[in-house]
């Protein structure tokens, strides 16, 4: 090699060394502003509006809720009631916290789940400050699994019939009979729960459909890699009971779980002891921070977990872009072929049943079809990611996490209706 060509290659590696390091800056400093609508933000400039108290809560759900299910003034009801209780819980969380929120830390960590969730590789949850903001920010999760349990009243959603069912004969949704003695709970394990959101969701879905009364037993277990969040999840319990008024519902903090290792690990002892009891298990915005370790691992903790979980026990997968989705359907296809499926919000939510026996087949031709075009957006996305494409600090405004998808229907242009938007929009999303 001349000096020249020499001196080129010395060049080009100090120029890539210093993109390098400035792309880790940037990752390690970078926020995500918050913005007009944010909880935090309206507390510090004191602009929150009439919080409503339990007992307003309790007699706004024991005058709506007896409408009809699934009629139009039913939805709009819960609609209406659910955000009032979640700002409810919200504010009595705020004056609960074991710690009070770095906003700087938060919002660095605002910017780091969309880096994340871009390329699959956990953020760290460590700063106490940090996971503080989380827990007042992003209570759009609880929403989410609520308004999930909720559709099962709505004739416009085309659910299995098992799903359906299930849903419907569950406490959440004032299944059972009245009469009947009371026995163990309804058990729900939320992975990668914190700070406990998920049960939030729950508890929301069985004070609405208890009719002011008080719902029947149902106990969420919340388990995460990061054991930091135990304190918020007890806080949450908390603020849950002092709002929703629930005695019946409880939300604990099960300990450490990681999603990455087999049931055999010692870091899954807790969920291996409570699996077997379960009946409905919750994994939100999980997957696709962690894909590239759970690609390497074959999915071995999800292989483990449907084999292990009741039969008729139900799954409920959430996720920033459907492109995930491929992967996990391969697996219950090779490996667990008793689980049926379906997708919800444009792609957006991933629903599993695990069956008596080996059904065979899995998913429907509408599902099938909803896959083959997951699997085109994933491999847009990896292209994409491969070129060098990083995300910036200013990011497209309301586009949430899901630009991958947005940009590939685009280049085929493909019209995107405002709809499909908003139904694919999630984590950067404020409730």
């Amino acid at each position: 090699m001349n000096l020249r060509n020499l001196s080129i290659v010395c060049i080009l590696s100090v120029k890539f060394n210093a993109l390098h390091v400035q792309s880790l800056s940037v990752e390690s400093t970078a926020r995500k502003r918050l913005g007009k609508k944010s909880f935090i933000q309206k507390r510090e400039r004191g602009k929150l509006q009439h919080i409503p108290s339990s007992e307003e809560l309790q007699e706004l759900a024991t005058k709506v809720s007896r409408r009809k299910p699934g009629s139009s003034s039913h939805r709009k009801s819960w609609k209406h009631w659910s955000a009032l209780a979640i700002e409810s819980i919200r504010y009595d969380l705020s004056l609960n916290l074991p710690y009070s929120v770095d906003k700087a830390k938060f919002e660095n960590l605002f910017f780091r789940l969309g880096v994340a969730a871009d390329k699959g590789i956990m953020p760290s949850f460590e700063d106490r400050g940090a996971r503080a903001g989380y827990a007042l920010e992003f209570f759009c999760r609880a929403r989410n699994l609520a308004d999930l349990l909720m559709d099962s009243f709505n004739p416009r959603y085309t659910f299995p019939d098992d799903w359906r069912n299930a849903m419907l004969q569950s406490p959440m949704l004032g299944g059972g009979d009245d009469d009947e003695v009371e026995g163990d709970p309804y058990t729900m394990i939320s992975l990668g729960g914190g700070p406990g959101f998920d049960a939030v969701g729950l508890c929301l879905a069985a004070s609405f459909n208890s009719f002011g009364k008080e719902s029947k037993a149902i106990k969420a277990i919340v388990m995460d890699y990061e054991e930091g969040w135990g304190d918020l999840v007890e806080a949450m319990d908390d603020s849950m009971r002092n709002v929703l008024k629930q005695p019946k519902i409880s939300c604990e903090w099960g300990g450490k779980c990681d999603i990455t290792k087999g049931f055999r690990d010692p870091s899954n002892a807790v969920c291996l002891q409570e699996i077997e009891n379960s009946h409905l298990i919750v994994c939100q915005y999980c997957v696709a921070e962690n894909a590239n370790i759970l690609k390497d691992s074959r999915y071995v903790f999800f292989r483990d977990m449907f084999e292990k979980a009741l039969p008729g026990a139900s799954f409920i997968f959430t996720e920033t872009s459907p492109r995930v989705w491929p992967d996990f359907c391969k697996l219950i296809e090779e490996h667990c072929p008793y689980m049926k499926l379906t997708f919800n919000k444009s792609g957006r939510q991933m629903l599993i049943m695990k069956m008596d026996c080996e059904t065979g087949i899995f998913m429907n031709e509408e599902s099938k079809e909803q896959l083959r075009a997951f699997t085109k957006i994933a491999e847009y996305h990896e292209r994409k990611i491969t070129s060098g494409w990083e995300r910036q600090e200013q990011k497209f405004r309301g586009s949430g996490a899901t630009l991958d998808a947005v940009d590939y229907m685009r280049s085929k242009s493909r019209t995107i209706s405002t709809a499909a938007l908003e139904a694919n929009d999630a984590r950067g999303m404020h409730s």
